[in-house]
């Protein structure tokens, strides 16, 4: 009974420490109107660290999202600007 048990217990303890990693990228569309009225999207996809969990992977994608919010605003506050509603949404993948 001992040795089911230990058993067990080193199973699980292997289990924990080599659980496979999940890695995570964050993915970033921006869209725009350019002088044409066309519509155009962009997609860029960004590897995160493979030592981030879920939860904080998808806190610095959201971090990503709010830094190209702060430049989009810049951009489409610019009259002499060839583009037009700028705006960038990301997501972890």
């Amino acid at each position: 009974m001992k040795k089911v048990l230990l058993s067990v217990l080193v199973l699980a303890t292997i289990s924990t420490f080599t659980s496979c990693k999940k890695s995570y990228s964050c993915e970033c569309k921006t869209t725009y109107t350019d002088g044409d009225g066309d519509v155009i999207t962009l997609t860029q996809t960004s590897p995160l660290s493979e030592k981030m969990k879920e939860k904080q992977a998808s806190a610095s994608c959201k971090e990503s999202q709010t830094q190209m919010s702060y430049v989009n605003a810049d951009l489409n506050t610019d009259p002499t600007g060839p583009y037009e509603d700028i705006a960038t949404t990301c997501a972890i993948k």
